[in-house]
C-alpha cells in the first residue's frame, strides 16, 4: 500500500512539473503564447480517424498527400504512413522539442516529411486530406486558411473542435469523457 502512496506522489509531482514549465514557457518562448501546448489524441476518436482515412488511402488509385498541421510527435501520420507507403505524409510541428521527437520516430519512413514552422506559414494547396486535433482558439483562423488555400474536394478531419467556417459533412459523436470527443469530417 505504501508503494501506491508513492507513486501517486511521483505523479502528482510529475504533473506539477510538467504544469511549471507550460506556464514558464508562456512567459519565456515566444510562439508558446501564440498556440496551446501539446495534447496527445487518443481513444474512440482517434480510432475512428484512423480507420475512416485508411479506408479513403485505401481505395485511392492515385497517390494522395495528407496534411497534419500541428502534428506533435505525429503518432497518427507514422501509422497510416507504414500501412500506406504508396501515398504522402507532411506533418507540420511549431514546436521543436515534439518536431525533434516526431523526426527520430519517423526516420526510418521515406514517405513521410516533417517540417517544424507555424503552420499558417505553409501552404495547404496540395493536400488532399487534412487531419487536425488543434485547440479552439486556433479553429476559426485554421477554417479560414483551409477555405482561402485548398482545393475542392479536400477533407478534413477534425479531432474534438469543430470548425465553424467550413462546411459540416459528418459528426461522429465519441464523447465518453469531458474533455476529448467527436470527430468532425468537412469537404470543400
Amino acid at each position: 500500500m505504501i508503494w501506491l502512496a508513492i507513486l501517486l506522489e511521483v505523479v502528482l509531482l510529475a504533473l506539477a512539473l510538467w504544469l511549471c514549465l507550460v506556464i514558464g514557457k508562456l512567459f519565456f518562448v515566444k510562439g508558446y503564447r501564440n498556440y496551446p501546448p501539446f495534447v496527445p489524441s487518443f481513444g474512440q476518436t482517434k480510432k475512428i480517424e484512423f480507420a475512416r482515412i485508411a479506408k479513403l488511402l485505401k481505395e485511392s488509385s492515385t497517390s494522395m498527400t495528407i496534411l497534419d498541421p500541428g502534428c506533435g510527435t505525429a503518432d497518427l501520420l507514422i501509422k497510416l504512413a507504414k500501412a500506406f507507403p504508396q501515398h504522402s505524409f507532411v506533418g507540420i510541428e511549431w514546436n521543436k522539442g515534439l518536431y525533434k521527437t516526431a523526426k527520430i520516430k519517423s526516420r526510418k519512413l521515406n514517405n513521410i516529411t516533417l517540417l517544424c514552422q507555424d503552420m499558417f506559414d505553409y501552404s495547404f494547396a496540395d493536400a488532399d486530406i487534412i487531419v487536425c486535433f488543434l485547440m479552439a482558439p486556433l479553429m476559426e483562423r485554421f477554417g479560414e486558411k483551409v477555405k482561402s488555400e485548398c482545393k475542392k474536394g479536400v477533407l478534413v478531419y477534425s479531432n474534438t473542435f469543430s470548425i465553424a467556417n467550413l462546411p459540416l459533412i459528418e459528426e461522429i459523436k465519441t464523447r465518453k469523457f469531458l474533455m476529448f470527443g467527436n470527430l468532425y469530417i468537412y469537404k470543400l
